[in-house]
C-alpha cells in the first residue's frame, strides 16, 4: 500500500516480519512519553510560575523547541533511532510546554487550562471520528493536511526570521484581528487533522508489519502533533482575549 506520508514510506522499506510492532505497544510507549511530557511540564510550570522566575520559563521553552525539533528531524530519518531519542525528545517537549504554558498563563490567565481542555476533548472527538470511520486518512486526505501543515511551518518559520533579524512581524495574520484570529483558527484545524495522520499511521504501520522500532517513532509523531495543538489553541484562545 502505497502513502503520502514519508514517514510511512520508509516503513514500507523497512518493514520486520520476525518481530513487527503493534498497535497496544505503540499505545503504551505514546501514553509514556505523554506522562514524561506532562509531568516535567507541570513541574516547570509551577515552579516558574510560584517563584516568577521567567527567565526559566523562557529557557526551557526555547531548549525544548528547539532539541524537539531537531531530534524529530533524526527519528524522522533515522526511524532506528526512535527507541533511543524518544525519552529525550518527551523531556524536551515536557520543557516546551511548562515554559510556554507559563508565558501564555502571565499575560493571558486560564489560557493554558482552556487550551489543555480544548485539546483532550479534540483528541477524544478525532479518535471518535476515525473509529467510526466517518473521516478516514484518504490519499487525497493526506496530501491536503500535509500540504497544509509544511505551508503552516514555512509562515512561522518566516515569522521566526523576521523576528531575530528585523523585529518586525509578518503583517495582519500573528495580531489580534479577524485575519489573526482567523489564521490561528486555521492553523488549529490542521494541528487537530494531523490526528487522523498519526492514528492512519499506527494502525497501517501495524498492519504492514512495520519493525518494533516504529512504535517510538509513532509515539514520538503522536505527542508531537498534541503539543501542536495545545499550543494552537493557546495561541487563538490569546488572540481572541486580544493582543497587546
Amino acid at each position: 500500500m502505497q502513502s503520502n506520508n514519508p514517514i510511512l514510506n520508509r516503513v514500507e522499506v523497512y518493514a520486520d516480519y520476525s518481530q513487527p510492532m503493534t498497535v497496544q505497544g505503540t499505545i503504551q510507549k505514546s501514553v509514556l512519553l505523554t506522562l514524561i511530557a506532562a509531568v516535567l511540564g507541570l513541574g516547570i510550570f509551577f515552579y516558574s510560575f510560584m517563584t516568577l522566575n521567567i527567565s526559566i520559563a523562557y529557557s526551557a521553552a526555547i531548549v525544548g523547541a528547539i532539541g524537539g525539533f531537531i531530534l524529530a528531524l533524526i527519528t524522522t530519518f533515522k526511524p532506528d533511532t526512535a527507541k533511543i531519542l524518544a525519552i529525550p525528545y518527551a523531556f524536551f517537549e515536557g520543557a516546551f510546554l511548562g515554559g510556554v504554558s507559563v508565558i501564555f498563563q502571565l499575560k493571558f490567565p486560564g489560557v493554558p487550562l482552556q487550551a489543555l481542555l480544548a485539546t483532550f476533548v479534540t483528541t477524544l472527538v478525532m479518535f471518535t471520528l476515525y473509529r467510526l470511520q466517518i473521516v478516514r486518512a484518504t490519499e487525497k486526505f493526506k496530501s491536503v493536511v500535509l500540504s497544509a501543515s509544511i505551508a503552516i511551518a514555512i509562515v512561522f518559520v518566516v515569522q521566526l526570521i523576521m523576528r531575530l533579524a528585523f523585529g518586525s512581524s509578518v503583517p495582519y495574520i500573528f495580531e489580534s484581528n479577524w485575519l489573526g484570529i482567523g489564521f490561528a483558527a486555521f492553523v488549529a484545524v490542521i494541528a487537530s487533522l494531523n490526528l487522523i495522520l498519526d492514528f492512519d499511521l499506527i494502525e497501517s504501520s501495524a498492519a504492514q508489519h512495520a519493525p518494533k522500532s516504529m512504535e517510538w517513532l509513532s509515539a514520538i509523531a503522536l505527542l508531537a502533533t498534541l503539543v501542536w495543538m495545545y499550543y494552537s489553541f493557546m495561541r487563538l484562545l490569546s488572540l481572541i482575549q486580544g493582543d497587546d
